[in-house]
This record gives C-alpha cells, sequence and structure tokens, in this order.
C-alpha cells in the first residue's frame, strides 16, 4: 500500500506540498535519530554489513591506444541471450575499430561454451575468471583498458546496428567525454517502451541518466575508478565519480540500445530484501571516493544526491520503518557533511 501511495504522489507531483506540510512532523519525530547517526549506521550494520569497498582503483591504460571502442559484457549464466548479444555487437555497420571483451563470470550453464566459439577472432577477447559479481565482472575488462573509449552492454541485452557507429561519430564531432543515447525495452514476445533524447550537447551533465548502458565513454573517466566490489547497485559511481568529472556531454535521439526486461535481476527481486541497504552505503562509500577524487559539492551534484534519495525510498519502502528511520539519519549525516548550506 506504502509503495502505492508513494508512486500515486510522486505522478501527481505532490511531492513538494507534502514535504511543506510534513516538514514539522519529520522534523520532531527524526530529530534524535538525526542527531545519533553513527548509532544508527551500527544497528543497520548488524542487519546488513556495510562491505565498505573502495571505487577508486588504478586500471592500466594501453598506449597508444590499439582501438577507438572497447566493448565491455560482463556474463553470468546468460546461456539463453549471450549469443543474440554477442552478435548484435560484432555486426555494427561502423568503421570504428572494436574490440569486444567478455568476461565469463563463474558460469555454471553454457554461456563458456558459447563463447568459446568466438575466440579465434581478433576483434574478440574472452576473460574466464571465478564468480566476482557484475561489478567484478566489469572491473577485469577495466583492469586494462586498450580503446580511447569505453562501452557497456549486458550480456541479456543488445544494440541496433548502427548503434556504435552513431554514438562514436558525436562523440568525436562534439568531443564531448559521454554520449549517451535512446533504448527501447522489450521482451522475447515484444517492444514495451521506446524512449529517445531531444538531441544537444552540454556542459550540464544532468542530461544524462544514471544507468551505465547507451552511452559512449572516454577512457580517461575510467583510468583511476572501477565499480565498488560486493555492492548492489554499484552503478552510482556514474553519478557521483564519472558525470562531474565531464566537461561535456551529448544526447542523441537514437536508440542505440535494447533492454531486455528480465525478472530475474537485481531491480524485480531485491524489494524487500535487506540487502536493499546496500544502496545506502554504496552512496556513503563513493560520496567520500568522491572527496578523495577532489569532485566539489556542486548544485548538480547536490541535485543528484536527492534524485539518488528519492530512489533510494523506493528500495527502502519494503523494510521495516525501524530502518527507515535509521537509513534517514544516516542519510541526513550524509547531506550535512557533504553538501553544508545548499537548500
Amino acid at each position: 500500500m506504502s509503495i502505492f501511495l508513494f508512486r500515486c504522489i510522486r505522478k501527481l507531483r505532490l511531492h513538494a506540498l507534502c514535504y511543506r506540510l510534513l516538514y514539522p512532523f519529520c522534523r520532531s519525530t527524526f530529530g534524535n535519530v538525526e542527531e545519533n547517526a553513527t548509532a544508527a549506521a551500527r544497528r543497520l550494520a548488524v542487519l546488513h554489513p556495510d562491505v565498505n569497498s573502495t571505487s577508486l582503483y588504478k586500471n592500466r591504460m594501453m598506449q597508444p591506444f590499439a582501438y577507438d571502442l572497447q566493448i565491455i559484457i560482463p556474463a553470468y549464466n546468460a546461456g539463453p541471450y549471450i549469443e543474440e548479444c554477442i552478435e548484435s555487437v560484432l555486426s555494427q555497420r561502423t568503421d570504428f575499430s572494436m574490440l569486444v571483451t567478455v568476461v565469463n563470470d563463474g558460469s555454471t550453464d553454457d554461456t563458456l561454451s558459447v563463447l568459446r566459439k568466438y575466440e579465434e577472432r581478433k576483434d574478440f577477447c574472452l576473460i574466464n575468471q571465478e564468480n566476482k559479481g557484475f561489478s567484478g565482472a566489469r572491473n577485469a575488462a577495466l583492469e586494462q583498458i586498450r580503446a580511447r573509449y569505453i562501452m557497456f552492454v549486458d550480456a541479456d541485452d543488445k544494440i541496433p546496428r548502427n548503434a556504435v557507429d552513431v554514438l562514436m561519430r558525436t562523440a568525436i564531432r562534439t568531443n564531448a567525454d559521454i554520449v549517451e543515447g535512446g533504448y527501447t525495452r522489450f521482451t522475447d514476445d515484444e517492444i514495451i517502451s521506446t524512449f529517445r533524447h531531444r538531441e544537444q550537447t552540454k556542459a550540464d551533465w544532468r542530461i544524462l541518466y544514471g544507468f551505465p548502458v547507451g552511452k559512449v565513454y572516454k577512457s580517461y573517466l575510467f583510468a583511476d575508478v572501477h565499480f565498488p566490489p560486493g555492492y548492489w547497485f554499484e552503478d552510482t559511481i556514474c553519478l557521483y565519480l564519472l558525470y562531474p568529472r565531464c566537461r561535456k556531454v551529448a544526447v542523441v535521439s537514437d536508440v542505440v540500445y535494447q533492454y531486455r526486461q528480465n525478472e530475474q535481476g537485481i531491480t524485480s527481486t531485491s524489494r524487500g530484501r535487506i540487502k536493499t541497504l546496500d544502496a545506502l552505503w554504496v552512496t556513503r562509500r563513493i560520496l567520500a571516493d568522491s572527496r578523495r577524487l577532489g569532485i566539489c559539492p556542486t548544485s548538480s551534484l547536490y541535485d543528484a544526491f536527492l534524485q539518488d534519495l528519492q530512489i533510494n525510498l523506493t528500495r527502502f519502502v519494503s523494510l521495516d520503518e525501524t530502518v527507515h528511520r535509521d537509513a534517514f539519519g544516516v542519510t541526513a549525516a550524509l547531506l550535512r557533511e557533504y553538501f553544508p548550506g545548499f537548500r
């Protein structure tokens, strides 16, 4: 019921009004928790500890780069879809040189045997490792960066044949640090929805969405950053560590990514699980990493922080009310520490 109510408030754009009406009550109710954020964090850690793994890591830049674009595909038990994904990448219509790096992350199905069929290709690199999760798989490929630009594709998704050419031509023409395109969501039977950007190039990175796919990145952005191991919601590095270091970003109207609606993915299966507290822990960890990288707390970053908290609320909403209160206390402490003086 609370999830339905929350979504209705968002759809009706009543969240600002609700805030103004409820602020005095919330202030008095949660005030003691705010003052005791350390104790709140300790109680939450009993339920689900913070793995406390950093996003800062020195990847090896293999310069001079041998390729224009390195496409990284993490694969775990992706047998039903991996071949369709690989074929969509290898069949790109483009003159840009590509290296497709696929990381078999300890699959126990036939994923590895499918990938073995491509091993002899010069534009294909297979990394086979024990299971290390989504972050560990992407990071294995990032340890040796061999191209000027990087792109991520998930093993159950695919990309249209013009995706690389559209993104790379825009990147070269605009000299943007990140270029993002539109996407479709599909099932085995039909296309569910399509999203397209209005084309623009700006210094304001808030025109980008928070997921890592459907984009090309200048590889320098990953020279000292990788995905923090052990967390769910590791994509949070986009908002706090990658986007704020961009001088210029661009979006294109073309659909460049095809996202398979996966009912077994984290987004669908995480609701009500205590590990969703990773959303709080990873935000705390990455904010600390952003400070170590010298990223300034700008208004754009503050907006991203507030949006991140709004998303976290939808992840925590099925958890116990005591968890909500403690998460609020920790979050309020993060706001005071990293964004003092912001409205």
